[in-house]
């Protein structure tokens, strides 16, 4: 027989449960499979397993009636990948996932280790840099200019914004209120590229040219370069910096990483399941269902605490411990289901090449205090000094 929800006053949304949530995830886990949030009126789900039963129910619990938490960016994600569900979905990412493809013939793994063997060169003669702006997002900056082939404004506007896209999901409050006007007129300046503004050979060009074949679902290829570059930014630099800042507080893990290049795999997963550059996400229960024996009422919107199911103790041993011996394959830091993030094998493989040539290069890694600022979704540093030798 199913339970209600119990209520808990936590408020996920505040500044000091965005900047430091592990023990606020503790209680939500520790009150059941799902909690409701009488302040917004949602349902909070953070035990590994029931986000994971979640996420693969995408008929009950829907991504097409909105995964952000305010009505306006709900709208706005309509037709993307994100904010559909199959059959439409399946026809949206199987023509993102072409274009992935034909990324990888032009030999992208090259493409990734050249720039990261010389951004990290150049980096290492200066013996100090901030691991965060200098190194991740310069790296991911260029590496997704190369791929969709785009360039100037618009490229250098969208790497350091990318957190305002996330942002903007949240429920309504002041991150919303200033993140929401940024996040429309780049999504407009997305909105007015043309084929000629694309470099040849690029993602962004052969989307054009797929509708001009007709063999693109929809008239607009400019929603498809954004479901590139809306989460192609911001995740990835977190995961980087992530990784870097666990390693630098840790010499054992650093010193084992560095002995042995083939734990980079390990360490980037470890990291993500410490550090979910995603934290909540959100769902709508569209005709009512049960999360764990719990009952959820039709029309409940759903806050999927991946960064919470990532610190399970329930499904992982000392979760609050950073082992790159552990390689959590099946964390949920890129979610989980037919949602997954399409991006994945591109954040992985930025990553392992940029950290593959931080290990080259580097014997000593030393970080300064980080900074971070309060985000609506994602967790990430702002800043990481660094000094290597």
């Amino acid at each position: 027989m199913p339970v209600d929800a119990t209520p808990s006053e936590i408020d996920l949304w505040s500044d000091e449960v965005l900047l430091e949530p592990w023990a606020h995830y503790r209680a939500i886990r520790d009150q059941g499979p799902a909690v409701r949030l009488e302040r917004y009126d949602l349902y909070a789900v953070g035990r590994y397993e029931d986000v994971r039963a979640v996420t693969r129910n995408w008929e009950a619990f829907t991504s097409a009636e909105g995964v952000a938490f305010n009505d306006l960016m709900n709208e706005a994600e309509l037709g993307t990948s994100a904010g559909s569900d199959p059959p439409e979905h399946t026809a949206i990412r199987a023509l993102l996932s072409e274009r992935l493809r034909l990324a990888d013939v032009r030999e992208l793994s090259g493409i990734l280790e050249a720039r990261a063997k010389a951004l990290v060169a150049d980096l290492v003669e200066r013996g100090s840099f901030d691991a965060v702006t200098d190194l991740a997002r310069r790296y991911v900056t260029d590496v997704v200019g190369d791929i969709v082939g785009i360039t100037g404004d618009v490229l250098e506007r969208f790497a350091p914004a990318g957190s305002v896209f996330f942002d903007a999901v949240g429920p309504e409050g002041d991150r919303v209120y200033e993140a929401v006007p940024i996040a429309l007129e780049l999504l407009g300046a997305i909105g007015q590229l043309t084929k000629d503004d694309m470099t040849p050979g690029g993602v962004g060009r052969g989307l054009f040219e797929a509708q001009e074949r007709g063999e693109m679902p929809g008239e607009d290829p400019t929603i498809y370069i954004w479901n590139f570059l809306g989460p192609a930014f911001d995740t990835t630099i977190s995961g980087i910096s992530s990784t870097l800042w666990l390693l630098a507080r840790d010499p054992q893990q650093w010193t084992r990483v560095r002995e042995d290049p083939s734990l980079i795999p390990a360490a980037f997963n470890e990291a993500l399941r410490m550090e979910s550059p995603i934290q909540i996400w959100g769902r709508a229960c569209r005709d009512g269902a049960e999360i764990g024996g719990v009952s959820i009422p039709p029309a409940s919107r759903i806050a999927l605490l991946f960064g919470s199911a990532n610190r399970d103790e329930r499904h992982y041993p000392d979760p609050d411990a950073y082992r790159v011996g552990r390689n959590p394959k099946d964390h949920v830091g890129f979610g989980h289901g037919v949602h997954n993030c399409l991006g994945a094998s591109l954040a992985r493989a930025e990553a392992h090449a940029l950290l593959g040539a931080v290990v080259d290069r580097v014997t000593t890694l030393e970080c300064g205090t980080p900074a971070r600022k309060p985000r609506n979704t994602t967790r990430g540093l702002t800043s990481l000094p660094m000094a290597v030798s």
